[in-house]
Formats: C-alpha cells, structure tokens, sequence
C-alpha cells in the first residue's frame, strides 16, 4: 500500500451472522504491527463504520494480508479518523462501534476524567482486545477519542490501571501517566499465540491522548492467566501497592518502593470472588472510623484493615449488584477527598453496531446500620440533574439503561430498556 497518511482505515461489517473469521496481517517493512481475526461471512454494500490504525512515520510501505477481498475494495488510508456519531442524550457512555468491556486506567487529570475500556474495534463481540480510550469533563457524558493500546507480539492487551508518576519513576517526568496493564499472550490465534500473561507498563506524555509501551520492564509469569493489575501508593508503609487476579478465586498483594521491583506479600483465597481487584480506603465520619474494602469483578466485597502489608477481612461477604448486569468495576486515582467507581454494563447487542456500556459512576463511602458497616453507593453529585427519586431509590435512566440504588445505598439494580 502507497506511503503517507497517519492511519490505515479498516473496513467494519458488525453483528455478523457468521462465526467464521479470517486473519489480517498488517506490517511495516519486514515489521508485523497488528493482527487482528475480524468476521467473514456474505456481506455487501457499504461498511457499516472504519477501525482506524495508526502508521508509523517511518517512510516504509504499508503490507496487508488477508482472507477476505472485500476489504481491498474499501482499505485506503487517512489523516484523520471519522467515527460514527454518538448518542449525545445518553448518560450510559459507549463506545461509537465494536465491543467494549471492563474499563481501564480510570484516572482524573487536569480537570478531565479519562475512561480507557477493553475494545474489540472489529465486531459487537469480545476479541481483539485494545484499549478505548473516552473523557469527560463533567462525569457524565463521555466522548470516544481513540484506541490507544493495541495487541503486539507478546498478547493482546487485558484490563489494568492508571496513576501519575509523582515520584519519576522509570526514568519518566513526574506528569507522566503510567498505564500498569496484562499483556496477555496465547489466548487468541494471531502472532501472540504462543505467549504468555505477563504485567507490562505504558506511559503518555500528553496526558493521556497517546501510550507509549515501555520496552523491557514487566512482571514475569506468576500463574496461567495472572491479570488485572491495580497499583496505588500507601501513605502509611510508604510504598507503592499492587492487587492482581492470580488464579481460580485467588489474589495477590504486591508492594514496591519503585514501580519497578515488586514482591509478593500475601494472597488472597476469596471464593466466590474473581479477577479485576481492587483495595480501597473508605472513611465514616460519623464514627470516625477507616475501613479498607477489598472488591472483585462481580462486585463482591469484604471490607477489613490494611496496613500496607496485608488485607485482613472482618467479617462476612457482601455485594454491590443485585443482578450480573454491572460488572468490573474500577476506582479512578488522582481524586482527592472522594471515591469514584465506574462499571461496564454487560448489555446486549440489538441491532447496533457497538455493544456493551458503562454505568453512571458512583461515589462509595462507608455506611452503618443495624446490621454494620457496609459501602454505601451513589451516584456521583455532577449527574444530580439526571436523577429521579422513587420510594426512596434514586435513578439514573436514559433510553439504554435504566440504574437504581436502594435508599440506604447497599445494593445497585440495573436494567437494560431497548
């Protein structure tokens, strides 16, 4: 394909039928840059949306092989990508095409929240895992800009964290974003087939419009499917401190002076808790007392102490949801004074050409009643002109979705409308 122009624009048919898929190659010299299994099948007319891949600046041609010739007839080339058109009413954010999941690298900057989210760009099923990247300036609506982190040669990139580098570690400037996040190799039939999971990190230096991979650093092989890294600094051991999915329903506790060198401290066995951890401090005013919650991908929770060290529940488990909707829910870094969580709403497609959204965020703080403490959960103060109340529940309902969360806080309850 002829030189220049800064993206390569794919062309997308969603909600196939067909289960067959075929493999395109893209590469730069003698260089594989993407692989990426997309659905075949009988199609014809117009695409219904482009994917696009940013090209290197380096002067190389461009090489495509694939098994299916109907993208030669729409490939070409492109300085700027045209998304499809958003729902600007909606308060459920998703992405304009393909399949979003568990969001990613949740982190407040410069007075804009940033969303990345797991993104199949080619279909309205999971693959082809990449991170989506979306912002925010008021909480509420967010906007795609981009993906920014695509599958290579090590694996195809599974859900991770965000933080600043306030203490410069790698070498980076302190205004740096890092992007801790699995690299996970071997689970899907492109150039990574024969990897493995491991931790990686990238870094943006432009506040979080683009990632950069950051070469040779990464958390060997711990188990299989080790994954799910979230990493926040400990005030009080003074030390970074890392939750990871390790196997089954188990987890690790890792701590690092340096971003760079971690230990393993303690695991985890919570059944029937898995992946996507997460460790927060929660604060209750009224009683002046500090609870760290432990929370997995189902929403599960036991709240306990922390001392940098290890998690010691108090106890029983308890639970966010009231139904499998929301799931893989993630607490943004760089908030001060609140907690904020975000999750993926696992909504079916119907007849769109995305599928899969996220919920209204919400604030956690720690509740006590009769029965003890608890995370008590609402939705966010920047999206009280968007709510109902109703016998106490308060909502949060657009055409999409409808959410609703008990009067004491306890339990979430969502509902997919169209």
């Amino acid at each position: 394909m002829k030189k220049g122009k800064r993206y390569l624009a794919f062309p997308a048919w969603a909600g196939s039928e067909h289960k067959k898929t075929g493999l395109v190659s893209i590469s730069c010299g003698d260089r594989i840059l993407y692989e990426y299994r997309r659905p075949l099948g009988k199609r014809e007319g117009e695409p219904d949306y482009y994917f696009y891949l940013p090209i290197p600046e380096t002067g190389e041609e461009i090489g495509v092989l694939g098994e299916d010739p109907l993208t030669w007839r729409f490939l070409h080339r492109t300085d700027e990508p045209e998304y499809p058109r958003e729902d600007g009413d909606s308060i459920h954010y998703h992405a304009p095409f393909g399949f979003i999941n568990d969001p990613n690298g949740c982190i407040y900057s410069e007075g804009i929240w940033h969303v990345y989210h797991q993104h199949n760009p080619f279909d309205t099923v999971w693959g082809n895992m990449t991170w989506g990247h979306a912002v925010s300036s008021d909480l509420v609506h967010f906007r795609f800009v981009s993906d920014v982190l695509f599958p290579d040669q090590d694996g195809v990139m599974y859900s991770g964290c965000g933080i600043r580098n306030e203490r410069k570690a790698f070498g980076l400037p302190g205004e740096a974003l890092l992007f801790f996040y699995t690299c996970a190799g071997g689970v899907e039939d492109t150039f990574s087939r024969d990897g493995c999971f491991t931790q990686r990190m990238a870094y943006s230096l432009d506040e979080g419009r683009t990632l950069e991979k950051y070469p040779g650093w990464e958390i060997p092989v711990m188990e299989k499917e080790t994954r799910d890294p979230k990493v926040f600094w400990h005030e009080g051991s003074g030390s970074y401190c890392m939750v990871l999915y390790l196997a089954g329903n188990r987890f690790g506790l890792l701590r690092s002076a340096d971003l760079q060198h971690w230990d393993l401290v303690q695991e985890l066995d919570f059944p029937p808790m898995w992946e996507c951890p997460d460790l927060i401090r929660l604060w209750d005013e009224a009683s002046d007392r500090e609870k760290w919650a432990f929370l997995s991908a189902d929403g599960y929770y036991y709240l306990g102490s922390f001392d940098g060290y290890a998690f010691q529940a108090e106890g029983g488990m308890q639970k966010l949801y009231e139904g499998g909707m929301p799931y893989a829910a993630q607490t943004f870094s760089g908030v001060e004074g609140r907690t904020v969580q975000i999750c993926w709403l696992r909504t079916e497609n119907r007849g769109e050409i995305w599928t899969g959204m996220m919920g209204l965020p919400r604030e956690l703080s720690l509740g006590k009643d009769r029965d003890g403490f608890y995370i008590r959960q609402s939705f966010v103060r920047e999206a009280e002109g968007f709510l109902d109340r109703k016998d106490g529940f308060l909502i949060a309902e657009d055409r999409f979705v409808r959410e609703s969360i008990s009067p004491e806080g306890r339990l979430l309850k969502t509902c997919q409308l169209w």
